[in-house]
């Protein structure tokens, strides 16, 4: 679900094209506070301390440019959409842009086309936030379950072990043997250990299939 409020990084010098971008937003009825940049220095300063949602910028400008700002923001911030906003990019351009990363273009006279455009890509940075935080939580589930998995096993065969040292201890030919009464209230302690053991395994099976049926 897209935040109700986002943060958009406009990067752009000209104060006339910044403001028909913040018109056109303003007219899209999004909601949504803005900064604008138009230097490297500000670009990453922005980065750092305004936390944008989504990136609009400029192709070229006179200090800096939009592919150097979309590398800047691949490096710490990948999951930033960023768009160009351009009146001067080509469409072979454009598209090698995308293929190279960025999020999507908008042309500068066709800026109608920039609102469904903002809307899809915070919608689809979204799913990959949520999508990567439930494959974070099945990752941690499951090397939970490893880490159980390897613990219990070992809390099974230990008292799997001591049933077949006791066995080995039984007189079968002498049932009435002193040892046998010894035998037999150890295997009664070992078979209550090992059924408290497959009651943990159980119930930790059950929490584990809960947690990822609630991640999915």
């Amino acid at each position: 679900m897209i935040a109700e409020t986002f943060k958009v990084l406009i990067v752009e010098d000209d104060p006339y094209d910044a403001d028909l971008l913040l018109r056109e937003l303003k007219k899209s009825h999004f909601n949504f506070t803005s900064k604008i940049v138009e230097t490297k220095e500000s670009f990453e300063n922005a980065l750092e301390n305004f936390l944008p949602d989504i990136i609009l910028s400029d192709y070229s400008l006179p200090k800096f440019d939009g592919v150097s700002a979309f590398i800047i923001k691949q490096v710490s911030w990948p999951d930033i959409p960023f768009i160009i906003v351009s009146g001067t990019i080509g469409e072979e351009r454009s598209i090698e842009l995308i293929k190279n990363g960025v999020t999507d273009y908008a042309l500068k006279d066709k800026l109608f086309s920039l609102s469904p455009k903002i809307h899809r890509a915070l919608k689809d940075a979204e799913e990959k936030k949520e999508k990567r935080n439930t494959d974070e939580e099945l990752k941690a589930q499951y090397e939970k379950l490893l880490e159980i998995a390897f613990m219990q096993s070992h809390q099974v065969r230990v008292p799997i072990a001591n049933i077949l040292g006791l066995f080995e201890l039984f007189e079968f030919d002498n049932p009435s043997a002193a040892i046998n009464a010894t035998v037999l209230y150890k295997l009664k302690l070992v078979a209550e250990s090992l059924d408290q053991t497959i009651h943990e395994i159980t119930q930790n099976t059950s929490d584990i299939r809960k947690m990822i049926k609630a991640a999915k």
